[in-house]
């Protein structure tokens, strides 16, 4: 019998009358067995609730239905802010969401420098978030020879097809246009240091939008490691030299309290002295007061997208290309010295 109230295969064999190998051959499509056999095992099957270890039925077909979510979480990941803000978390849960409609299991992987900890644990296939340069997740998932699909470009590969990323190029110009409506000349870009693709696409955007209407370029680099500290350092500088700026592109969320700060510390009102866009949404810039433009790159949608890509390359098809998931834009008070509070998004 079971133990501790699992039914084992042992069990349903047992209950329709045939043999292990038989009934391990009825649930796996395998073996030349009368379809009547076959249907009357896994009907047998469902009425004790069998269900089959998933390591045990990887080993035979070579599929455990487990897909990994990696994140760029820090090494020290009980002080990473990337379990709390907006845009991961709304990524991790529809990420689950997908997979789990297709009955497979989704792990959150904790950092590691190698491949040890990711070893014992059956995995089919991983999607990473946000890779960098030498991006050692990266690295970890090409030896363990595990198919990956990344969010955002790989900066050492861009131009590989498993990828699902933003139009980070187009959010920029969309953020520089808008904020040049509302009468912005001297407009500052906060833009993460040399990390990722999409930061990268972040400053060229800028310093060809820039190069085109005749602007001064403003780009202040921000470490990721020190957000706070560094938003707020690099946008008291920009405020202290003048010509200061009238608007500020603020290139991640996690530049934005440091960024909000700065502009209290220098006795600067927001919209009115300076006007201020995000270009990634979250809580952050939503709950900040003004409530912050920011371009909302749904997370959701690209979940979506990076799991059916995941599940094509398992399925051994034809990668489709890179696919892009459009930005909206949502305008809030602290772009318009109007003090529009406008909530409506626009696509981008």
């Amino acid at each position: 019998m079971a133990v501790a109230g699992r039914t084992t295969i042992r069990d349903v064999a047992a209950a329709a009358g045939v043999s292990p190998t038989t009934v391990s051959h009825a649930l796996n499509g395998k073996g030349r067995l009368d379809p009547r056999t076959r249907a009357r095992i896994q009907r047998t099957a469902e009425r004790l609730g069998y269900q089959a270890n998933r390591i045990a039925r990887g080993l035979r077909s070579g599929r455990y239905g487990v897909q990994a979510l990696w994140l760029p979480i820090e090494q020290d990941a009980a002080s990473s802010d990337a379990l709390t803000l907006d845009y991961y978390m709304r990524l991790a849960s529809a990420m689950t969401k997908a997979f789990f409609a297709r009955g497979d299991v989704v792990m959150l992987i904790p950092p590691v420098g190698s491949s040890e900890k990711l070893v014992p644990v059956p995995t089919d296939g991983a999607i990473v978030a946000d890779p960098y340069d030498n991006d050692p997740r990266l690295a970890v998932l090409r030896r363990l020879d595990i198919p990956t699909v990344t969010i955002e470009r790989n900066p050492v590969d861009p131009d590989d097809p498993w990828c699902v990323a933003s139009d980070t190029g187009h959010h920029i110009e969309t953020l520089l246009e808008h904020l040049a409506s509302e009468g912005a000349e001297r407009i500052a870009l906060l833009v993460p240091e040399a990390m990722g693709a999409w930061s990268r696409e972040e400053r060229q955007a800028y310093r060809t939008w820039s190069s085109q209407h005749g602007r001064d370029r403003l780009t202040r680099p921000v470490s990721m490691r020190t957000p706070f500290a560094g938003a707020q350092h690099a946008v008291r500088a920009l405020l202290l030299a003048g010509p200061r700026p009238d608007a500020i592109v603020i290139g991640a969320e996690r530049f934005v309290p440091g960024t909000m700060l700065a502009i209290a510390e220098a006795g600067l009102e927001v919209p009115e002295d300076v006007l201020v866009a995000v270009a990634v949404d979250g809580n952050l810039a939503r709950a900040s007061l003004p409530p912050l433009t920011a371009v909302d790159l749904q997370p959701e949608q690209q979940a979506y997208a990076a799991a059916q890509l995941l599940w094509r390359r398992l399925d051994g098809e034809e990668p489709p290309g890179q696919w892009t998931v459009p930005g909206i834009l949502r305008v809030r008070e602290s772009s318009s010295r109007h003090r529009s509070r406008s909530s409506a998004g626009r696509s981008s």
